[in-house]
């Protein structure tokens, strides 16, 4: 669906993306800003520090954009052959057999 985010710029993101991004960088300025710990910025918004660490990384590598969320390329795709998926459907329908008891 979108090319990879560094060959967009932050003005093609779609809106959605664009605030996402932004709800991101609002998060990390304070520590980008400020100086103020990324643990403590990451506890202050409620997010995990790991999390904070990468979107930090992806805004030093990438910028903006970096730190949009864009959907994985195979959302929405099965993995399973076609006839397997059915398979398991239809096994999920069938009734238990009565136990002996």
């Amino acid at each position: 669906m979108f090319r990879d985010r560094v060959d967009l710029s932050f003005a093609e993101l779609p809106a959605a993306l664009r605030e996402g991004a932004m709800h991101r960088f609002a998060i990390l300025r304070p520590h980008l800003e400020e100086n103020v710990a990324l643990a403590a910025t990451a506890k202050h918004a409620d997010v995990p520090l790991r999390t904070a660490q990468r979107w930090l990384a992806r805004y030093r590598t990438e910028g903006l954009v970096g730190l949009a969320r864009v959907p994985r390329s195979d959302s929405g795709h099965r993995r399973l052959m076609s006839g397997l998926a059915q398979l398991i459907e239809g096994m999920a329908l069938l009734k238990p057999r009565l136990s002996v008891a």
